[in-house]
């Protein structure tokens, strides 16, 4: 058993690296087998890490998770949203950048779907790593109009996530996110309103399992 800050793993083991003053990286990994693909996660805000790291524990040991953490995660005294994206997305990117070996699929929930999207755009653009999927959760993506004039900016696959009674991310706004790529695009509409990727996390490790098995077929 490995400790990862307050959390503990039994499915192998976990490694946390310091990325910048407001960003921590727990890699967590089977102790004997090497994973096939990576899963970065983006959390919503600064104590909803959790939910990543139970799904962690429901993924096959082909699948490494890359789960980043706010720094003050555990501070009471911090904000209880995450700080700019702009900056979160370049630390984010430097440091994904370095884990490019084996095809990379980046999983954002609220807040942290739009920081996963920006970062998915910089890995295509600047490092020519096209991400294995891109999964956005219970967020809103941007309408037609106003992706019109500059079209899609992602090649990767996009699968959008939503709860079918959530207010904030309603599933005809979710559905925008196919404006976002020129890859494929799949929804994902859950029972309930945000609170899926617990009540209904194995089927949320299923849909990532077979996600990035339809992936890497057509990448034979």
């Amino acid at each position: 058993m490995y400790a990862t800050s307050k959390y503990r793993f039994e499915r192998g083991r976990s490694l946390v690296s310091h990325v910048c003053a407001d960003l921590d990286l727990i890699c967590i990994r089977h102790a004997s087998i090497a994973g096939k693909f990576r899963l970065a996660a983006f959390p919503h805000g600064v104590e909803s890490t959790s939910s990543f790291l139970c799904l962690a524990e429901l993924l096959l040991p082909s699948v490494e998770m890359l789960v980043f953490q706010h720094s003050y995660a555990f501070d009471s005294s911090a904000p209880p949203r995450i700080g700019d994206l702009s900056d979160l997305a370049g630390d984010a990117f430097e440091t994904l950048a370095e884990w490019t070996d084996r095809p990379l699929a980046l999983f954002g929930h609220g807040r942290g779907a739009d920081l996963a999207y920006r970062v998915a755009r910089r890995l295509e653009r600047e490092a020519g790593v096209v991400p294995a999927t891109l999964f956005v959760s219970g967020a809103v993506g941007a309408a037609r109009s106003e992706v019109r004039d500059s079209g899609p900016e992602l090649r990767c696959p996009v699968v959008a996530l939503t709860g079918e009674r959530d207010r904030r991310a309603p599933v005809s706004a979710v559905r925008n996110w196919r404006h976002r790529t020129s890859g494929t695009f799949d929804l994902e509409v859950f029972p309930g309103a945000r609170g899926y990727l617990d009540i209904s996390r194995r089927q949320v490790a299923n849909l990532v399992h077979d996600q990035l098995l339809v992936t890497e077929n057509k990448g034979a």
